[in-house]
């Protein structure tokens, strides 16, 4: 049977003497829990990790028109929002006389 909640001032009576509220148990949405425990972390973490090892994200809060006109870019010249933006840092970085570095 699901446990009644608590209310907030009998929550807070609780505290003010300092009883132990009893807490219900968190309700799995998921899969049903694994039998061993130990073996999550034998597992291997997605290969999208690998490929961004060593990087940070550099990202900026732009229009939504901005970042529109960036994809369509991409999409007519069959290339990647990061491509471009790649670009655009080294043409940056050119500008300012340092090294062109940035990869996509």
């Amino acid at each position: 049977m699901k446990q009644q909640k608590r209310s907030l001032t009998e929550a807070l009576q609780a505290v003010a003497i300092r009883q132990p509220v009893a807490v219900a148990a968190p309700v799995s949405r998921g899969a049903a829990p694994k039998a061993n425990p130990e073996a999550e972390t034998e597992q291997k973490p997605p290969s999208i990790v690998y490929a961004r090892a060593g990087k940070r994200l550099i990202g900026g809060h732009f229009d939504k028109s901005v970042s529109r006109q960036l994809r369509e870019i991409a999409a007519r010249e069959d290339s990647t929002v990061q491509a471009l933006l790649a670009e655009a840092m080294n043409m940056l970085f050119a500008a300012r006389q340092l090294p062109q570095i940035a990869e996509p």
